[in-house]
């Protein structure tokens, strides 16, 4: 069961820690924005097929094109035209590609120009005499690079300066300045990239399944040699184009270039017997392995509305592209709940590289490495192999670790030869394998095991969307999925988004043919939700529930080696899908539209899931999973996993809806937020069966979208939001048994302190986003009876914070620590939804860390304050005092006695800590706080990629402040938005004696990396720190 209880810090006995994590959104940090003065439109080159078969889908596919360039937004693109060579008079070997219009920016006046030469194409006169997609392929990449052309430069309708020769269309193109050559005998092209921040896109739209000859096949491979490009031959499915160059070029192009240029292909009325089976094959292969994606279009609809719909979703996606700068592999979830024994879970999403909503994802398990240093035990993270995982220059995890679940180097596979990524040279072709894993997010571990099994033999669970009383089968023969939930257009589609959500490969992504097999990406992202590994014990050991954005919340064998009956170490055993989240599923089946981005105004917001932290309540075989959903919703979720295999549905509460309270389990719950706040168990001597406790669960009412606001008009408007509320339920059967209100949204976890002895609950803290904190009484009265009282008021300099005034946040949990004389708070203030510049509501607040002395048993305790803070009955800042970050004077014990705590402020302007802003929850180990903090730094136009900010980890004396070390904060490796810290102890192996010996950790105080581990040492006697509040789920 969840049990409190006290011990003197320097006592041998200590067992977990647990700490909450809670984080515009706070994605965009990792996605990044285009500098504001950016001149790095995207270059975009499109690859028109003119054979001479053209005739066909000749009118169609002209009308789309000038349509869509017509359509495109002013000076937003720059646009080219290359075509295949064609014969006749003034067009010299070699055959290959020609530019006919160079890449230029798409203003008012070009677009109409374009719009102009593509509407007097003809279908006659501008024929190609066959296929040279290779060649092309190669000479688009000639053209990107500025280097010397191969066939486009003794063609008659190149684009060089004063051409006049063909249409006046054509013409008046060339009249323009940026010609794609200077002049009629220059071969070298003039490079239209002018910074290796643009981004560049390659767009081919096909006119029948081409063939190249197998001269210009050979000769197109020579060419990709002597480039530096790989020529070994991609399989394909059928076969029958797989000699052809044109994927090849497109990987070379993609990955390994020094300009990366990203293919996109149209297949214009695929041809669906014969050779035009394999020529789809290779479109397929040129968009996969050019980081692109594949269209297939009938020409026919609609006068060629099909590829306009293509073409403006290319465009769409580019144009969110240039938005996106950042595909660092982020980790964000950090947990050893639940277990002592030596695991560690990283939860693990990488932002998609287009913004398209399905990002990469997995759950990675790591350990601890002793090793021993002046006879202290030293902690480090550490892999599989027992090699350190932790690459301090990047903060993330080394090159070549590979952690527990993925398959060590005796066997290496070539999953990934479709998407080589990584950089451990130490393994020969370590790219293609899921061996290493290392930092490369989709690579083994859960995602590796996950895609071993077969999508029809998945144990995936739903419930009925109308009542949700019991699990059934997410599957095709479940009536209760219907076309209408999941938005699909025919019975086909909803076979097919089913099988997809299930895992089947129904798109081919890695075009090796067979739809049958798991796809690549079935893993999802793991954004917010944290996980929470339980240990059965016996045979069974450890289990791990986490949420990810495939839709799943996810459960699977947490052990190191062990099976749990058939299942294999990191093998899911069952997963669930949430009824309310069957909409979204064929938005990331379709990966589009793009996710909203700060710079990308008019698309939609990122979907997700199960996004919140999954919690347990273990009492001897007893266990039962609480599921939230953060951004994914406004539920909460509670399973009878006691057979971990074998789950059941006990309830759910809450709201279906995002936008509205219709289908509220309960009226009075239809004031839920967005469910951020972890349920956590407790038990009070008020709350019984007979004379046996009943566990409870507590949590916070939640978040509110109107938080989201990030402009000077958006200041402190969320006065009336959803959210404001403080839930308790029976822990077994979800009976609502008290709501208790608040000012603001409580958005944290809320944080229960209980009797040493007996283990029952008699206080409870919350905070909420408008920087107030709260103490909720429970001792032996029942529920309805509890109280609960504003005793903190930190918002803004007085205890009121009129509207359009910048307020404090409170978005995480207090810490609370207990001493002989008072309760000790520990919070930072700060909104981790908005972590840049631009985000007025964040960067024009002062925020602070908090130290409050709280006397629950003492009445006249905040009475006293009434003369600091506005005749109040709390504390404000006034209450407290201020201790400069960087100063090396330390407070007197007079000035802390004088004072109900300490504050240490943030946000002078021109200082150091200007626009900082705490963005972890706190965590107290012998003396030591530990937080850490983010400050946006303004984007330096000339240096490509995300700007991912200052990351700073305090490590303080809770008592009064005091640096731990030399100074009271240290920069983290890679920037960013760390996780919260965890800490508690961990049993390890002497690195010595080799014997078990137990021993406190942290993950979250090390400047190396968010994820490295250390073992503190205390910086009080018991004389000074009695005694501190733990939470641990008993095993």
């Amino acid at each position: 069961m969840l049990t409190s209880f006290k011990k003197y810090l320097l006592s041998a006995v200590i067992l977990a820690i647990i700490s909450t994590a809670s984080v515009a959104e706070d994605i965009d940090l990792f996605t990044g924005v285009t500098p504001p003065n950016s001149t790095d439109i995207p270059n975009i080159l499109i690859v028109l097929d003119n054979t001479a078969n053209w005739n066909t889908a000749f009118t169609n596919e002209v009308n789309a094109l000038a349509t869509v360039l017509s359509g495109l937004k002013v000076d937003k693109f720059r646009v080219g035209l290359m075509m295949f060579t064609e014969t006749g008079s003034g067009n010299s070997n070699p055959d290959g590609g020609y530019v006919r219009a160079a890449i230029r920016l798409m203003d008012n006046t070009n677009k109409s120009l374009y719009q102009n030469l593509v509407n007097s194409l003809d279908k006659v006169g501008d024929k190609s005499n066959g296929g040279k997609l290779g060649l092309t392929m190669a000479e688009a990449y000639y053209y990107f690079s500025g280097a010397s052309a191969y066939a486009g430069h003794n063609k008659a309708k190149r684009d060089y300066t004063d051409n006049t020769t063909g249409t006046s269309a054509s013409k008046a193109v060339y009249a323009l300045s940026g010609n794609a050559l200077s002049s009629a005998s220059d071969s070298g092209y003039e490079n239209p990239v002018s910074s290796g921040c643009q981004k560049n896109f390659v767009i081919y739209i096909s006119n029948g399944a081409v063939q190249d000859n197998s001269a210009d096949t050979s000769t197109a491979n020579s060419k990709l040699s002597a480039a530096g490009g790989n020529t070994a031959q991609i399989a394909l499915s059928p076969s029958g184009s797989q000699s052809g160059a044109g994927d090849e070029w497109a990987r070379f192009m993609a990955r390994t270039a020094s300009t990366k240029i990203i293919t996109y292909t149209i297949d214009v009325d695929p041809i669906t017997t014969g050779q035009g089976l394999g020529f789809t094959a290779l479109l397929k292969s040129m968009a996969n392995q050019g980081k692109g994606k594949y269209f297939s279009v009938n020409s026919s609809v609609n006068s060629g509305s099909q590829i306009a719909d293509a073409l403006n979703q290319i465009f769409a996606e580019i144009l969110a592209v240039n938005s996106v700068f950042s595909s660092a592999s982020l980790p964000v979830s950090v947990n050893t709940q639940g277990t002592y024994l030596n695991q560690i879970f990283v939860g693990m999403f990488r932002p998609d590289a287009n913004a398209n909503p399905r990002w990469a994802g997995n759950l990675k398990q790591y350990q601890f490495k002793p090793s021993l240093t002046n006879n202290k035990i030293e902690l480090n993270l550490a892999d599989a192999d027992s090699a350190l995982a932790i690459n301090k220059n990047t903060g993330f995890i080394t090159q070549c670790a590979r952690s527990f679940w993925t398959p060590g180097t005796a066997n290496l596979d070539n999953y990934w030869s479709f998407a080589p990524q990584g950089s451990c040279t130490a393994i020969a072709n370590s790219e293609q394998s899921n061996t290493p894993d290392a930092d490369i997010v989709e690579k083994g571990a859960a995602g590796y095991l996950l895609r071993a099994i077969n999508s029809t033999s998945r144990t995936v669970k739903t419930c009925d969307p109308a009542s949700c009383t019991g699990l059934t089968n997410f599957d095709d023969a479940n009536t209760s999925i219907t076309q209408s939930l999941l938005g699909v257009a025919n019975s086909t589609e909803r076979t097919n988004v089913i099988n997809w959500v299930r895992g089947k490969d129904i798109k081919d992504e890695n075009a090796n043919g067979n739809i049958a097999e798991m796809r690549p990406s079935v893993h999802g992202d793991i954004v917010h939700s944290r996980p929470v590994a339980v240990d059965y014990g016996g045979s069974t050991g450890v289990v791990v529930f986490y949420g990810a954005s495939d839709g799943m919340l996810h459960a699977i064998n947490g052990n190191q080696s062990s099976s749990i009956g058939t299942y294999t170490a990191g093998s899911e055993l069952w997963s669930f899908v949430a009824p309310e989240h069957y909409g979204q599923f064929k938005r990331i089946y379709d990966n589009s539209p793009a996710i909203t981005l700060p710079s990308v105004g008019d698309s939609t917001a990122k979907p997700y899931f199960v996004d919140g932290r999954i919690t347990a309540y273990k009492s001897n075989s007893t266990v039962w999973v609480y599921a939230t959903q953060r951004r994914g919703g406004r539920m909460i979720y509670a399973f009878d996993v006691s057979t971990p295999t074998s789950p059941s549905l006990k309830w759910r509460q809450g709201c279906p809806n995002l936008i509205n309270d219709t289908g509220c389990t309960l009226a009075s719950l239809s004031s839920i937020g967005q469910t951020w706040s972890a349920a956590v168990s407790l038990k009070s001597s008020g709350y019984v069966s007979g004379s046996t406790p009943l566990p409870m669960l507590i949590f916070g009412g939640g978040y509110d979208t109107c938080e989201d606001g990030s402009g000077s008009s958006d200041l402190n408007t969320c006065t009336a939001p959803k959210g404001n509320k403080i839930f308790v339920l029976d822990a077994n059967s979800g009976t609502l048994l008290t709501t208790l209100s608040t000012d603001r949204s409580v958005v944290g976890d809320v944080t229960v302190v209980s009797n040493n002895i007996t283990g029952l609950a008699e206080y409870a803290y919350a905070a909420d986003t408008g920087g107030n904190v709260y103490r909720i009484t429970i001792g032996s009265s029942a529920p309805s009876s509890w109280t609960i009282m504003k005793i903190a008021s930190l918002g803004c300099s007085t205890t009121s914070c009129p509207g359009g005034v910048a307020n404090r946040k409170f978005m995480f949990s207090p810490e609370v620590v207990v001493t002989p004389s008072y309760n000790v708070i520990l919070i930072g203030s700060g909104d981790r939804e908005h972590p840049l510049l631009s985000h007025t509501t964040t960067t024009s607040v002062d925020n602070a860390f908090f130290m409050i002395k709280d006397k629950p048993s003492d009445a006249t305790w905040w009475s006293s304050e009434t003369g600091n803070c506005q005749s109040l009955a709390l504390a404000c800042i006034s209450s407290l005092l201020a201790i400069d970050p960087d100063s090396t004077i330390l407070p007197t014990d007079a000035q802390l006695e004088a004072k109900k705590g300490w504050y240490m402020p943030f946000g002078a302007a021109g200082t150091t800590h200007d626009k900082e802003q705490v963005v972890t929850s706190a965590i107290a180990v012998l003396g030591i706080v530990t937080f850490s903090t983010h400050t946006p730094v303004p984007t330096d136009p000339s240096v490509c990629g995300s700007n991912l900010g200052l990351a700073r980890v305090y490590n303080l004396g809770f008592m009064n402040g005091r640096s731990v070390g030399t100074t009271r904060y240290v920069p983290i490796a890679g920037g960013g938005l760390p996780p919260s810290p965890v800490a508690g102890m961990v049993t390890i192996t002497h690195p010595t004696t080799g014997q078990n010996i137990t021993v406190p950790f942290v993950i979250g105080s090390s400047p190396d990396s968010p994820l490295e581990g250390t073992s503190p040492s205390p910086i009080v006697t018991p004389a000074h720190y009695k005694s501190r509040a733990y939470w641990y789920l008993q095993q």
